[in-house]
């Protein structure tokens, strides 16, 4: 079961049960991966500066960031690219934990998904990289996805 959605172009919002208000935005990252296959980015964000409410029963607001992705991809056929950031709360462990368990319970038998660390500033995060397993070009998206992220951890040269 899911909340109801609204879409507006590649942006989708959702309210919680317990008000909280969700949006699931994807950006299109194939320039920047140099790739001629489409690669997406998924940013989730929390709408609201408001103290945070999690949900008293239930799966509701993982099942519907899932199905919200599952839709993304069945239209657009791309990769998808997931960044999670601990800069602004360190809870990035727990979401990078959370993420991979919401995919070993809905996509593992689908989607192929290669996990990385990012080290920028001295701050540590973590990247996802979804594809189908189905691709025929696997291979030349996740090399792509390798490239962007070891250009990324390298240290900013001094000029």
């Amino acid at each position: 079961m899911t909340y109801p959605i609204i879409e507006d172009g590649n942006v989708f919002y959702f309210e919680t049960s317990t008000r909280n208000k969700i949006s699931v935005e994807f950006n299109d990252l194939t320039n920047i991966f140099e790739s001629v296959f489409p690669i997406f980015c998924v940013d989730i964000y929390r709408l609201q500066d408001r103290q945070r409410t999690n949900e008293q029963i239930g799966s509701k607001t993982r099942d519907t960031i899932v199905s919200i992705i599952k839709i993304f991809l069945d239209r657009y056929d791309c990769a998808l690219v997931a960044f999670i950031d601990t800069s602004t709360d360190n809870k990035g462990k727990a979401r990078n934990r959370l993420f991979k368990s919401w995919f070993n319970i809905f996509g593992k038998n689908e989607f192929i998904i290669e996990s990385r660390d990012l080290v920028f500033n001295e701050s540590e995060s973590y990247s996802f990289l979804i594809i189908r397993k189905s691709y025929g070009n696997a291979k030349t998206i996740i090399e792509a996805f390798d490239k962007f992220i070891k250009l990324a951890n390298e240290p900013d040269e001094i000029q």
